[in-house]
């Protein structure tokens, strides 16, 4: 099997998400209230500022890197209210039936001289479209020596639409990396930053929010390995923690 062969398989495995990863943008329109406006919005900016530095480290000058990602929640956060029942309506739906959120996403990687990197990033997937991408900066000189530190800097913005809503995301997170032969361990936090704009076609229940804009701000942490592969092959997994609670990252990507 090839390179194009495995990231071929790899982009089909993404896409046949679990069954707990349903993709219920759609329904926005149906169900979001101004009870749960905001625990969706933190949720969404979580989801879509995932997975900026799988590698955890930056790629140094002439570098390159391109692959398919993905992110995902494993549950969305409550909404407000003062019954379970009301808390449990998000804008999705029912939390329970809705259960986790899934984005994949193609990005492609470029090495810059001032040990910057840039990155684009799309993503088109069960009525969401995601477009952005960012920088990184690497706070030292990169250095191939077994355990050496590698803090980083990430920046990143993003446009996200939807039948009935759209958004526009920002991202700054501080990143800390360790050299070892095959794999290299990281961890990183930072704050994602949101701005939602409900749509005019929402229901009834949201009369008094369409046409709005909601501001959401949330801290996110992050920690996971970059696998060294076969074939100029990076394979990264990582699990994160932000206002849904729990979730994941994964990535396989062709590097120079």
């Amino acid at each position: 099997m090839n390179i194009k062969q495995i990231l071929g398989v790899l982009v089909c495995s993404m896409l046949a998400v679990p069954a707990m990863a349903h993709g219920h943008w759609d329904d926005f329109g149906t169900y979001v209230t101004a009870n749960n406006v905001r625990s969706f919005t933190q949720d969404l900016g979580g989801l879509i500022g995932s997975g900026t530095y799988t590698t955890g480290r930056i790629l140094g000058w002439g570098g390159f890197q391109i692959g398919p990602r993905a992110g995902m929640l494993f549950k969305m956060s409550k909404g407000n209210g003062s019954t379970e029942a009301e808390r449990n309506q998000i804008a999705l739906g029912d939390r329970d039936e809705v259960g986790g959120m899934f984005s994949p996403w193609i990005q492609a990687d470029i090495g810059m001289p001032f040990r910057i990197d840039g990155f684009i990033r799309a993503s088109s997937y069960q009525g969401l479209t995601v477009a952005g991408g960012g920088l990184r900066w690497g706070i030292t000189r990169p250095s191939e020596v077994l355990g050496a530190f590698q803090p980083m800097i990430v920046l990143s913005a993003h446009s996200a639409t939807a039948q009935d809503f759209a958004a526009t995301h920002y991202n700054a997170s501080l990143v800390l990396s360790m050299k070892f032969k095959y794999f290299v361990p990281y961890v990183g936090g930072g704050v994602d930053y949101t701005t939602l704009t409900v749509g005019n076609g929402v229901g009834a229940q949201a009369a008094d929010i369409r046409g709005g804009h909601e501001y959401a701000a949330t801290a996110r942490a992050t920690a996971g390995f970059n696998f060294k592969l076969p074939s100029y092959l990076d394979l990264s997994l990582a699990a994160n923690y932000a206002h849904y609670g729990l979730g994941a990252e994964a990535s396989l990507s062709l590097r120079f």
